[in-house]
């Protein structure tokens, strides 16, 4: 049987580099498919073009009993991202679906959006927030956000043989973080403790987070995939990804303590970035709970992985200073 190919967009980044990797073990005789070439995200007018010549390739890749398999997976912003540059992302969003809407109408397709959890729900405080929880953005984020899965319901909406899954993430952590982001507070205090640099926090020592291992957030998406795949009729499933394991500021410290055998040093101070985060932030998913999702790795362990990879990084004279 040919693989069927499933077109991974960010696969260079944190999620969707994990994506790819789990792939072919969690959808077996399903491949990550690549575009020929990178993408000119700064360039509204080239993207397009290259979008729709992308969308044409990777449609004809697929045999003809194949449904197509997208998975957008490369949002760039964070909070605190000028609005102009999300404006830019959504419309990159906005670029594929109307692509592959014309060049895929005629099949069954199944598309994964991931969101995010706390852009959505930052003024929000409900405990725990689920799936039934009312968005209440309060960053140019969290609305940018908000703004693309309305975008993709609509177009969905139109389209009976397409099924769509929208991820609300939680905090998302990992050893491939992107060092040139200034984002995973993480990926920032093992950096900082390797180059022995204070870090800088902008949020209580108190703040309650979700933090979940990369690997886990792929497996989350793909055991999802699977069944929305194996299922009759298309559905629109939105789906909090969580790890179910909310840890304190405090707490991340500690355990970097024990990791480095030396307390993180630290400078607290106050930002307008972190007015627009909740100081509490409880995630419970209440869809699908019957699936056999991971997020089982502890967050201790993880936090190991990415220090332990950092500090190969650091001894090969390649891990960039923190910002």
């Amino acid at each position: 049987m040919t693989p069927a190919p499933a077109w991974v967009l960010g696969a260079g980044g944190l999620l969707g580099s994990s994506v790819a990797r789990a792939l072919p073990r969690l959808l077996p005789g399903v491949v990550p498919w690549t575009a020929a070439r990178k993408f000119s995200w700064q360039d509204p007018a080239a993207l397009d073009a290259e979008l729709g010549a992308a969308t044409e390739a990777y449609l004809g890749a697929l045999g003809s009993d194949q449904p197509w398999r997208v998975l957008w997976c490369a949002g760039a912003g964070v909070v605190g991202t000028p609005a102009e540059a999300l404006a830019r992302e959504t419309r990159a969003l906005e670029m594929l679906l109307a692509r592959l809407g014309a060049a895929g109408a005629d099949r069954r397709g199944l598309f994964f959006l991931a969101s995010s959890a706390g852009g959505l729900h930052a003024g929000n405080r409900e405990l725990p927030l689920t799936e039934e929880s009312t968005p209440s953005p309060i960053s140019d984020y969290g609305r940018a956000k908000l703004r693309q899965e309305e975008l993709l319901s609509a177009w969905a909406a139109a389209r009976p043989q397409v099924s769509t899954l929208t991820g609300r993430i939680s905090n998302l952590y990992g050893p491939d973080q992107n060092l040139a982001k200034p984002q995973g507070l993480i990926a920032q205090l093992s950096r900082c403790l390797l180059h022995h640099v204070p870090a800088h926090v902008f949020a209580p020592l108190d703040t309650l987070r979700d933090h979940l291992y990369a690997p886990d957030a792929a497996e989350q998406i793909l055991r999802c995939m699977a069944r929305l795949a194996e299922l009759p009729s298309p559905l629109r499933i939105t789906k909090i990804l969580a790890s179910g394991q909310t840890a304190s500021i405090a707490t991340i410290l500690a355990i970097f303590s024990r990791i480095a055998k030396r307390q993180p040093r630290i400078v607290c101070a106050g930002s307008p970035v972190g007015s627009l985060q909740p100081s509490r932030l409880v995630l419970k998913s209440t869809v699908w709970t019957d699936l056999p999702l991971s997020g089982g790795t502890p967050l201790g362990t993880g936090i190991q992985s990415v220090y332990a990879r950092h500090l190969q990084l650091f001894q090969a004279g390649r891990l960039p200073l923190p910002s």
